[in-house]
């Protein structure tokens, strides 16, 4: 397992100990704390590193300036007197600096790693006698973010080991500082950059960094002098998790290893009878992505899975469907807002389904920019991919009924623990595609834009695309959480015996949809795509399976045997008190409707949650298919 190289921010004793924290439940054991040698935060060392060295094995990485470093060393060994490494970042042209430096490391007993010399550099030091006091070799390269052509860590070390061979010295080869950065969102990039520098032959492996600075923060190289220094991290500036970070906190390096493996080819299971170009889904690891997945290599087709696994436990859903399915469902772990591996992806479609989405209101509330660039700007990445393309294929995307807005104007009345529409046309059929469209929350507006890009890129450069504007979908395969989910969060909380949060009085009206009707719904629309290609459709349960919150805890309580207790919270912004899809105009095109009612739904997805779930886990754990 990597160390981690982490620079900490003088005098943020509360930031340190949060970086603390996170490195021992990311099970980091080695640390490397870069410190520089003018004498401007000694106090603040005093008190960082016999922190730190309290709880990893520390190197302390000395940057030699023009003052000399002497001092310094005298400092850190004052400081941490059971200091065993200590690092001496230097550059070409300081030898005497580093002989120095060395020498006086040496003779405090203590021993050297010199880092910051390319093989030219070292081989001129031996000339010069520099290399004497000199314990091991520290190698630098940040594949894919600074060294674009790039040889490989075996390459790489190697050349470091045949200059000091000829130097007639041995020393031990670490890898000092390395990492990748996620400046174009490719943390597929930074989780096989880790792995291959985990595997290099060195001695030890310096990670860096631990978290992305903020944008208020200089880099190393100077204030946003280069963007991509600010996404080294495997945790985000806000302190949320990159893929990577995840994974390293839930399994180490094995977990890390894991999801590697399911982005590369596997035992050979085609489909039966598969042929032509396969079906791409973007966010397929989702839960609805999964379904279709599931029911389309069982008809016979390939499927590509394009997803960033970003929503935690969705990994399981791609081991599923590969054990299941084998190599019938190719895995390419990416993100939507990569236009370069996107445009791969979609060069490779004969279908389109576009999932992939940052699906919660809450989450957008918080960060309406992020929410924009992957719900907008995604899908236009992916229009222009298709564009591109001689033989678009034809695309269904998942809208949302929040486009509709609150519904502010619907007069509503409370009929016993739901509202109901004062309208007795809308009570009998529900909300079509005439109602006026009203974006309300950033999640609206920007699931409302990508809608409108959708149908325009239809009518502008005839692509072959519609849209599906969604209510609530159920069913197997689900990780529900409060924010978005929320029938099989009601589920899991209930089979856990554990309290729910009701935002609202619980009165609000939903209509469900279970998923396999869902992906009826998707396979009609495939079907019929010349005659229904640039229009959008309402896409739900309808009025026959229409629910207000509280009436469907009932409804779980009695299927369960567990009623859970309810608490009540604040009204969230946009949150409409009653939305039920018309979806006739869908069933006049396609001949589609739902099937599966909510009493026969939430029994089949109680029964899989209770088969696949250990009880107090966050996500279901999914049982693999035989072999």
């Amino acid at each position: 397992m990597p160390g981690f190289t982490v620079t900490f921010r003088p005098d943020d004793r509360d930031r340190a100990e949060q970086a603390v924290a996170t490195l021992k439940r990311l099970g980091i054991r080695r640390l490397r704390v870069p410190v520089g040698d003018d004498g401007s935060a000694d106090g603040w060392y005093d008190w960082l590193l016999p922190r730190l060295a309290t709880e990893f094995d520390l190197l302390p990485a000395l940057a030699l300036g023009e003052s000399g470093a002497l001092d310094g060393i005298g400092k850190l060994i004052a400081a941490v007197p059971a200091l065993e490494w200590i690092e001496i970042a230097a550059a070409p042209g300081q030898s005497p600096d580093i002989a120095e430096a060395a020498a006086a490391t040496r003779r405090a007993g203590r021993k050297v790693v010199l880092s910051g010399l390319d093989p030219a550099a070292l081989e001129l030091l031996a000339q010069r006698g520099g290399l004497g006091a000199i314990d091991a070799v520290g190698i630098g390269a940040f594949p894919g973010t600074g060294d674009m052509s790039w040889r490989g860590w075996e390459a790489v070390v190697e050349e470091y080991a045949e200059t000091m061979a000829a130097t007639g010295r041995v020393h031990p080869l670490w890898i000092t500082g390395t990492g990748f950065s996620t400046w174009r969102h490719d943390e597929r990039g930074q989780i096989r950059a880790f792995l291959a520098a985990a595997e290099a032959p060195a001695d030890r492996v310096y990670w860096s960094s631990l978290q992305d600075l903020t944008p208020d923060e200089a880099s190393a190289r100077g204030f946003h002098a280069d963007e991509r220094d600010y996404a080294l991290g495997v945790l985000r500036a806000d302190g949320s998790p990159k893929l990577l970070g995840r994974l390293l906190e839930r399994g180490g390096i094995a977990a890390v290893r894991s999801v590697d493996r399911l982005g590369r080819p596997g035992s050979p299971r085609p489909a039966s009878g598969s042929t032509g170009k396969p079906v791409v889904i973007t966010g397929g690891a989702g839960f609805i992505g999964t379904n279709l997945a599931d029911r389309l290599v069982r008809e016979g087709h390939r499927v590509l899975v394009y997803d960033n696994l970003s929503r935690p436990g969705v990994e399981q859903n791609i081991d599923w469907l590969k054990s299941t399915h084998g190599n019938a469902v190719t895995f390419e772990l990416a993100d939507i807002r990569d236009p370069h591996v996107l445009r791969e992806a979609v060069a490779q479609a004969g279908k389109m389904f576009h999932f992939a989405a940052q699906v919660a209101v809450t989450t957008s509330l918080v960060d309406p920019v992020t929410d924009f660039e992957i719900n907008a700007r995604g899908t236009v990445n992916l229009l222009e991919a298709m564009r591109a393309q001689a033989e678009p294929p034809p695309l269904v995307f998942t809208s949302t009924n929040k486009v509709y807005g609150k519904l502010a104007d619907l007069e509503l009345r409370l009929d016993g623990e739901h509202y109901a529409p004062a309208d007795p046309e809308i009570r009998a059929r529900g909300i079509d595609e005439s109602r006026p469209l009203d974006f309300y929350s950033p999640y609206g507006a920007s699931k409302g834009s990508a809608d409108q890009y959708v149908l325009d890129y239809s009518r502008t450069y005839d692509l072959p695309t519609a849209v599906f504007r969604m209510s609530c979908i159920y069913g197997p395969h689900q990780f529900g959480t409060e924010d978005q989910g929320w029938v099989a969060h009601f589920l899991i909380r209930a089979l856990d015996g554990e309290p729910i949060t009701l935002y609202g009085d619980g009165c609000q009206v939903r209509d469900i949809l279970f998923v396999e009707d869902l992906v009826d719904a998707f396979l009609a629309a495939q079907e019929h795509m010349p005659a229904i290609r640039g229009q959008a459709f309402n896409i739900g349960g309808g009025p026959a399976n229409a629910t207000s919150l509280v009436e469907l805890l009932e409804r779980i309580g009695s299927a369960s045997g567990r009623r859970p207790d309810i608490s009540f919270g604040p009204w969230r912004p946009g949150d409409q008190l009653y939305y039920v899809s018309d979806t006739a105009k869908f069933n006049a095109a396609t001949g589609w409707r739902p099937r599966v009612g909510i009493a026969e739904g939430i029994a089949r997805l109680s029964g899989w949650l209770t088969e696949n779930r250990i009880a107090g886990a966050e996500t279901p754990v999914l049982r693999r298919a035989a072999s």
